[in-house]
């Protein structure tokens, strides 16, 4: 599909995808950076050749493998790939008319639902992952009942971040400061109502709380003359870390700023890269994400955190050695 709110602008006319081997080589080394977790996305994961290769492999690391998909390929061909996974999610965009006008077919709410349920009923960690575009929040109560009753056990709620295609949606679909408290508190109050057994994850948090635990980051932000830089692992100062699909390592977010990647190639992480990007390279994310976090101390908003860090990256004039 070409859904309109893509942030990597997927499409079936699109055909990069990352070489196997470099990529579980370079998992391999990120693993003993201190990552745990590895979750799959696209386009559609389900049409990686390779995916069954990639999976197998990152789990006998010792990762924990999820992936999130649209459901059109969730069928018994692929139930064997499927069920290597720790955790299988499929998209949603809202109820059947909100999701397929997004998704661009009129079969994609049912054909997702279809996939959903299926996962259920082989006993596979079914959650759904839910973008909603600000005139498709009032879907989200009844979304969430059909999703529950079709098998799902947990549900990941973001607003849909103006990023990729998402750049050229109209008007009524775009966020205001007033939209991100509203879904906060429709997602409070589903935490309510919902059995107590399904977990609901949601990327907005207020901006006083995220104040309040900013030594979550006191690893990134650390002063290097009281512990180096390159004596922590990068998992503890760069968090998640994406891989786009021409190999580009980059931080927190697909969209974040060329200007703070990590790696420009997969060939090039290394032991010494890493190294390297500690001590030249990452004093930029660190001001960037100290800029950010001292704007929310006199915030009493809700907040996209990741996607204000990316937002901020665009805007940022922080200047610094570029990614080898």
């Amino acid at each position: 599909m070409a859904c309109l709110h893509c942030y990597s602008e997927s499409s079936p006319a699109q055909r990069a995808a990352l070489d196997p081997i470099v990529l579980c080589d370079a998992l391999r080394i990120l693993r003993t950076e201190g990552y745990q977790a590895v979750s799959l996305s696209g386009g559609e994961p389900l049409v990686y050749a390779d995916l069954r290769t990639v999976i197998k492999s990152a789990r006998a690391m010792g990762f924990r493998v999820t992936m999130i998909s649209n459901g059109l390929l969730v069928t018994e061909r692929f139930a064997d790939v499927l069920s290597l996974l720790d955790g299988i999610a499929i998209s949603f965009d809202g109820l059947a008319a909100s999701h397929n006008a997004m998704r661009g077919r009129a079969d994609a709410f049912d054909r997702a639902s279809a996939g959903l349920e299926r996962l259920a009923a082989w006993g596979l960690p079914a959650a759904a992952a839910i973008s909603l575009t600000r005139d498709a929040i009032p879907d989200l109560p009844d979304l969430a009942d059909h999703l529950v009753g079709l098998g799902a056990r947990a549900l990941q709620i973001r607003p849909v971040a103006v990023a990729g295609r998402a750049r050229s949606l109209a008007a009524p679909a775009v966020y205001h400061t007033a939209d991100y408290v509203r879904l906060y508190l429709v997602v409070l109050a589903l935490q309510q109502e919902l059995p107590a057994d399904i977990r609901i994850n949601c990327d907005l948090a207020p901006a006083q709380g995220l104040w309040q635990q900013r030594e979550a980051y006191a690893g990134l932000l650390r002063d290097r003359a009281t512990l180096p830089l390159d004596a922590g692992p990068l998992a503890d100062l760069v968090n998640p870390l994406v891989i786009t699909e021409t190999g580009v390592v980059k931080p927190i977010a697909y969209d974040f700023d060329r200007r703070f990647d990590i790696f420009s190639s997969l060939d090039s992480l290394s032991p010494d890269t890493i190294k390297d990007y500690k001590q030249r390279r990452l004093h930029g994310l660190q001001r960037l994400v100290g800029d950010a976090l001292a704007g929310l101390r006199s915030r009493h908003d809700v907040v996209d955190w990741f996607d204000q860090c990316t937002r901020l990256s665009q805007q940022s004039s922080i200047a610094w050695p570029v990614a080898g």
